[in-house]
């Protein structure tokens, strides 16, 4: 009996002090989900020529926000396959004139071979990118590769509207470097505009109380000449 009542006691006194000394963590939200996506194109450029998966978890407080995102393919070829992971920590500002923020993002790609904790500057599997944004009426970026590239800067602006209930933005954006291999210009060239696209989305109603995110893209590398359309939905 004695054996009894310790076992089932002590894990219970234990359970009750962990609640007490540890409290639930408090943040204004948690977000969690999912994007389906016929083809992960970033910045014009194309990873993986494949669908995927792109999942996302992050902890807001306040104008503070950490979070993490991936791509993951579905149906790799071989020797293509992206798997990327990536961390990041962002604080926003909003104003009457729009939204102001600040963010650091550790780009990584979890492809074997890459370990995690080699953030070597040459040969690491680490890309630490600061950048400074504005959402307003007109969306303004600005990020540059700090670590574990050669200080490539993107820039990018895009314009948000809407036509009845469908949610559109035109976007543009490039790179300023000479030669950049991040994003695939050559040493000829003095810059270029790796990205233009048209981007439509909407929620559509399932059922009363569930509504499922849709999104089309059109996407022209004019540096690459190279055009694609995605396709993808949220979860």
């Amino acid at each position: 009996m004695k054996n009894l009542l310790r076992i089932t006691v002590v894990p219970f006194l234990f359970a009750l002090l962990a609640g007490v000394a540890a409290p639930p963590a408090q943040a204004q939200s948690v977000d969690l989900g999912a994007d389906l996506m016929s083809r992960y194109v970033w910045r014009g450029t194309d990873f993986g020529n494949t669908a995927a998966i792109q999942p996302s978890l992050s902890f807001s407080a306040g104008g503070f926000t950490v979070g993490a995102w991936g791509s993951f393919d579905i149906s790799p070829t071989e020797g293509s396959a992206v798997n990327e992971n990536d961390l990041y920590v962002s604080y926003a500002v909003e104003t009457s004139a729009g939204t102001f923020s600040a963010a650091v993002t550790d780009f990584y790609f979890s492809n074997p071979g890459n370990e995690f904790f080699d953030y070597d500057g040459d040969t690491g599997a680490h890309v630490i990118e600061p950048s400074l944004s504005y959402s307003g009426p007109v969306s303004l970026s600005a990020s540059i590769n700090a670590h574990g590239a050669d200080s490539e800067v993107w820039l990018e602006a895009s314009v948000p509207f809407s036509v009845q209930d469908v949610d559109l933005s035109l976007a543009l954006g490039g790179t300023p470097n000479d030669e950049s291999a991040y994003y695939g210009t050559d040493a000829d060239t003095d810059g270029a505009i790796t990205k233009f696209s048209v981007t439509a989305s909407r929620s559509v109603e399932i059922t009363d109380s569930f509504a499922l995110p849709i999104m089309a893209s059109y996407y022209l590398n004019p540096y690459t000449e190279r055009s694609y359309f995605i396709f993808g939905l949220s979860l």
